[in-house]
């Protein structure tokens, strides 16, 4: 058998037609693209912080004026260390930094310890060798 192009069968598919091929697959199949996965590597991990029962509440308010912090207490605890908030803690339970003197003087509020990056670094997976061929591959593209 020819194509339109005068290429015979037995050119076009000599897996099909040379017994000399032995038993190759009947067309070539290409190789697909081997992807490349990303890993995450995590930089060094900040141990928690400690408590030492000294730490103000952050999202602790008066009652009657929610600019009434902790930060607010500590310029006159004295005065202020028995304000309550709306649910009736009040800024002594709620402000040791600011209320009790065994606290010594650790910052008025506790500040959130910032997240550490990830870090990602490409790493390549292994790559197939090409192809190898042996002149037995069928021409897929080839009709007759």
């Amino acid at each position: 058998f020819e194509n339109s192009e005068g290429v015979t069968a037995s050119e076009a598919c000599p897996a099909a037609c040379d017994s000399s091929c032995g038993s190759p697959p009947a067309t070539a199949s290409p190789v697909p693209p081997t992807p490349v996965t990303l890993s995450p590597i995590a930089s060094p991990v900040a141990p928690p912080p400690t408590t030492t029962g000294c730490e103000n509440d952050a999202s602790w308010s008066g009652k009657f004026n929610t600019a009434h912090t902790c930060d607010y207490v500590a310029e006159n605890p004295e005065n202020r260390c028995f304000f309550e908030n709306s649910e009736g803690v009040t800024a002594s339970e709620a402000c040791p930094a600011a209320c009790d003197s065994s606290c010594g003087s650790p910052p008025a509020t506790a500040s959130p310890v910032p997240p550490t990056p990830v870090t990602l670094s490409p790493i390549a997976s292994p790559v197939a060798p090409p192809p190898t061929t042996t002149g037995c591959e069928n021409d897929a593209s080839w009709s007759g």
